[in-house]
């Protein structure tokens, strides 16, 4: 009797969708995602009119701008928090002001690079979302310490404030430094499995779904602090 060939499963691509104004940006977010195997574009859009549909293709990783003509990308972060919870959400922007960084990181955005991030970069950063990651600009980066220098954090939290435990607030300490789990996991000594379950906890307590919203809770509820030498 014949052997019968069982094939594979095929590991399935991670769906992406652009939504990009500039068309000249927007290909040049394409082209860098096109080199990738194990990413699948579809559907981009130059707008939030055209790019509120996308969301129903249940996409793994959303690339955005936030100045659309037509409205805010931060609308499309919170349609896709609504709709697609899981899904990864990557701010591709020119905008690096304060304001624009914290509200974009409080509706719940998963990374925040600007537009003089090269091809390479944008496909790296892509894919650090991807697993988990979150990547920052070192310049929006800075504005998460000016908070905490400009309100100095206390040790003690808010009254009201979710109890995070020590190690909890820990890892978050590392996570809204840009360093990924994995790092984490290593200054922590704690296996990859466990800082999950520490960010399962965190992400419960302080009822958010994505590291940005995290740190930006925590912060402002003085839970953390990330100025420490």
């Amino acid at each position: 009797m014949s052997e019968i060939e069982i094939e594979p499963a095929l590991k399935s691509k991670a769906r992406v969708i652009v939504v990009e104004d500039d068309a000249r940006l927007r290909d040049y977010a394409i082209g860098a995602l096109s080199v990738a195997e194990e990413i699948e574009l579809v559907g981009d859009a130059g707008n939030l009119a055209d790019g509120l549909p996308l969301v129903d293709l249940m996409p793994d990783l959303a690339l955005l701008d936030l100045g659309l003509p037509d409205g805010s990308g931060i609308s499309l972060i919170e349609a896709i928090r609504a709709k697609v919870p899981n899904c990864r959400v990557l701010v591709f922007t020119v905008f690096e002001d304060k304001a624009s960084v914290l509200n974009t990181l409080k509706a719940g955005a998963d990374g925040y690079i600007l537009k003089d991030t090269t091809a390479d970069m944008v496909l790296a950063h892509v894919r650090a979302t991807l697993a988990g990651e979150t990547p920052i600009s070192a310049r929006a980066a800075s504005h998460l310490l000016s908070l905490v220098r400009d309100e100095p954090v206390v040790e003690t939290s808010e009254p009201d404030a979710p109890h995070l435990s020590p190690r909890e607030r820990e890892l978050l300490e590392y996570l809204a430094r840009g360093l990924s789990r994995k790092e984490a996991a290593r200054i922590m000594n704690l296996s990859p499995y466990t800082v999950a379950e520490y960010v399962q906890g965190i992400y419960r307590k302080l009822q958010v779904k994505s590291r940005g919203e995290a740190v930006f809770e925590a912060i402002q509820a003085k839970l953390i602090r990330i100025d420490r030498d």
